[in-house]
């Protein structure tokens, strides 16, 4: 994204049209007006399909330079921009592309900046005009857009298919090294999180190393540094089994695959010894840990895109794990049969920004815990969403994370 800071704001927008001319990934507007509602599909498919971009609507240009004074533009009234652009993406462009729509409020007088920022799409080549063609963006300010030939299509066919190929090697790849660690038949939880889309590194090996040894979470490191190895791309640990936690196999690499797969402890079941449950905290810490560790490092490389979280729980079948606190298990009437999985794997994945990941992490965190904890939940009762949310959100104010 060419808007790294967020929120952007009114001095954000200025700043980058003092800067930057229109060209290959940069295009200016100076009203949304039906004229630039109509061409909206051709500028957000060639961005997509091409190296992404902005559309910074409000902005008058001369011959593709932006011209002060920056004041914006004045919106129709009633009128909901964000719903507009999604709905003209989603209905005019094959496959749908859901471009970041931010609103800025001008400092005159009911004016706003409308800025559309796309993301190089590994789902290209996206069509308009009824999927009959294809936009590609040339680089010229008084043509920034042209048909593409048919060799490019292909091209941008045969290219999809890169990124999702490298990710699935990276995630074998760092499977494999846990494999000698964490394996079966013990239960154990894994946490992925990767650019859905990796094309190129974020950042060298060395960075990732210097990452992985000076940022600290919760007094500690996101991989213990006394642990910390070298791998190809990247770094990993080998945790040994502790107290408080099992033993896990963590990794970050410099494409931004961030891997960790932990045992589960066994805890008794509300002071009865004699029946052991799955510890919901090393689903919890493990999911949590590594969210801020995606966060952390993603910010620090100024990434900012879409990421694939996917999450499992491997060799649980039989297994109970409570997810909620218990007041107390007569005056609620449970069983440790209550919480009892019948399945052998119980996996769930999201597609997430990185910004939803910073600003509300406490939703994502839960929305993949429900998920999760719904296969364990066997009670004629309904789901308890709302404890297993209130639960979460009491562990991350305890860790003062929150």
């Amino acid at each position: 994204m060419l808007f790294i800071e967020r929120p952007i704001t009114l001095a954000h927008v200025r700043g980058f049209c003092g800067r930057f001319s229109e060209g290959l990934r940069i295009e200016y507007k100076r009203d949304f007006d039906a004229n630039v509602r109509e061409r909206l599909p051709k500028v957000v498919s060639s961005f997509a399909n091409s190296h992404g971009g902005v559309l910074v609507v409000g902005v008058n240009t001369v011959n593709g330079e932006p011209q002060a004074p920056f004041e914006g533009f004045e919106p129709p009234p009633r009128d909901e921009l964000v719903l507009t652009v999604e709905n003209i993406c989603l209905q005019n462009i094959n496959p749908p592309v859901f471009p970041r729509t931010t609103v800025v409020p001008s400092d005159v007088g009911n004016r706003v900046f409308l800025i559309i920022e796309v993301e190089e799409s590994g789902e290209a080549p996206h069509a308009i005009e009824n999927s009959k063609k294809v936009y590609v963006r040339t680089g010229n300010a008084a043509n920034p857009y042209d048909l593409a030939e048919v060799d490019l299509i292909i091209d941008l066919v045969t290219r999809r298919k890169e990124p999702l190929e490298l990710r699935d090697r990276l995630e074998r790849a760092a499977e494999g090294r846990a494999d000698k660690w964490v394996h079966n038949p013990q239960s154990y939880v894994q946490v992925t999180i990767c650019p859905r889309f990796p094309r190129s590194a974020l950042c060298s090996s060395d960075e990732v190393y210097d990452f992985a040894r000076n940022t600290r979470y919760r007094g500690g490191h996101f991989i213990d540094v006394n642990n910390l190895r070298r791998v190809p791309d990247g770094v990993a640990g080998q945790i040994p089994n502790r107290a408080a936690a099992g033993a896990a196999f963590e990794e970050i690499n410099r494409f931004g695959l961030v891997f960790a797969r932990t045992y589960f402890h066994k805890l008794p079941w509300e002071g009865q010894r004699d029946v052991l449950v799955l510890s919901y905290a090393d689903l919890f810490h493990s999911l949590c840990k590594f969210l801020y560790c995606a966060e952390s490092f993603y910010g620090a490389k100024g990434f900012r895109g879409t990421v694939l979280i996917r999450v499992s729980l491997h060799n649980v079948a039989e297994e109970r794990m409570t997810f909620y606190r218990i007041r107390g298990v007569i005056l609620e009437d449970l069983s440790p049969d209550d919480f009892r999985c019948i399945s052998e794997v119980v996996s769930t994945e999201r597609v997430v920004e990185v910004d939803r990941i910073v600003t509300n992490k406490l939703a994502v965190l839960t929305d993949i815990l429900g998920e999760l904890a719904w296969s364990f939940w066997q009670s004629l009762a309904g789901f308890p969403r709302d404890r297993l949310n209130a639960y979460a959100a009491e562990i991350l104010q305890g860790m003062g994370l929150r």
